[in-house]
């Protein structure tokens, strides 16, 4: 089925995520988004965004008309620019290109170095907070990047490895290459593997550096020469955890689905204590989220959430618990940017007096 995301549906979305819209079209962006499972998970992918962002906007200030008379526009400039540069390349081709050439042979011959050979180009590629994203890498392998999450990857690999840089959490279905190790570089870690499943996580804000074990077989080394603790060769099924705080490494028997359920659009947790529901969800999310009363901390939880906003994991929540929380507006700061979202969750007792 098409989504179709023409200039009225996302001026209606525009209009509700900033609190504009009216009953009429409200109830009209209600039909759109339950007509369509892709309409419902597009709606949701933008509302994560929004809540997501850390740029506040003054809902009075958004002129939804003038929006897309700018994209229209940006897209009739782009249009005049893809031509001028169609025959600019032409003349290129002609002019400067041989020029080039030659002008690289020269360097070749009296140097006798193939430096433009070897030289890789990396790219690299981000997820905004609140979606997840997929990619294929030159060798075939399958990377899927979690939310706030980036991954630098070269344009080909080498013919001794194949290396790339993670920050925050991705799962991997690495290619088989025996004679080529693949090498996920993160802050904390190396993990090596020759062709196999597993999911690494290493986000700066979350205390655990992860990785967790699918199939086949992994070797977790440390990213420095300072930290022997580290090295560890999994099996499936296995998970490997290390606290960047305390220093102690863990290496457990797990279903794996629950590490790796994220790339599915869940969040599931098993007989997980509320502080470590609500770490997972401060970095899903990028929102801080505080608990005021230690009680509530070892509460525990089961429970699994599907393509679900913040908004709504946290209403459900309430329900199972005696809590209750309240957003704190975000004022600017001095440079005039806002601050991270903040979510503070009370007691019971403390809602009472309250």
């Amino acid at each position: 089925m098409v989504i179709e995301h023409n200039d009225d549906i996302l001026s209606l979305i525009i209009r509700n995520l900033s609190g504009l819209a009216d009953s009429v079209e409200t109830a009209e962006l209600k039909k759109w988004i339950e007509s369509s499972a892709y309409n419902k998970q597009y709606f949701e992918q933008l509302r994560n965004i929004w809540d997501a962002s850390d740029i506040q906007i003054d809902p009075t200030m958004i002129n939804t008309d003038t929006a897309l008379k700018k994209v229209r526009s940006n897209i009739h400039d782009k249009s005049l620019k893809r031509i001028f540069w169609y025959y600019w390349q032409k003349v290129a081709a002609v002019i400067i290109l041989p020029i080039a050439i030659g002008t690289m042979v020269w360097i070749y011959l009296n140097s006798h170095k193939t430096i433009f050979l070897n030289e890789l180009v990396y790219n690299e590629v981000h997820t905004a907070f609140g979606t997840r994203s997929s990619l294929w890498l030159a060798d075939s392998t399958l990377v899927w990047l979690n939310s706030g999450s980036s991954l630098r990857y070269p344009n080909k690999f080498t013919n001794k490895s194949r290396k790339v840089f993670l920050e925050g959490e991705a799962y991997f279905e690495v290619e088989s290459d025996i004679s080529r190790p693949f090498i996920i570089q993160t802050p904390t870690l190396q993990v090596i593997a020759t062709g196999t499943k597993f999911n690494v996580n290493d986000y700066d804000s979350y205390p655990l550096t992860e990785v967790t074990l699918v199939s086949g077989s992994v070797f977790v080394n440390e990213s420095n020469n300072n930290n022997q603790l580290l090295n560890s060769e999994l099996k499936p099924d296995q998970h490997f955890a290390f606290n960047r705080h305390s220093k102690e490494k863990t290496i457990t028997d797990v279903d794996t689905y629950r590490f790796i359920a994220w790339k599915d659009g869940k969040l599931i947790f098993r007989n997980e204590s509320l502080d470590n529901v609500l770490k997972r969800l401060s970095t899903v999310f990028n929102v801080n989220i505080e608990i005021q009363g230690e009680e509530l901390k070892d509460y525990r939880y089961r429970a699994t959430f599907e393509e679900e906003s913040l908004e709504e994991i946290l209403k459900l929540l309430k329900l199972s618990a005696p809590i209750d929380y309240i957003e704190v507006k975000r004022n600017p700061l001095p440079d005039g940017t806002f601050p991270k979202k903040k979510v503070i969750l009370f007691t019971a007792k403390q809602i009472n007096h309250k």
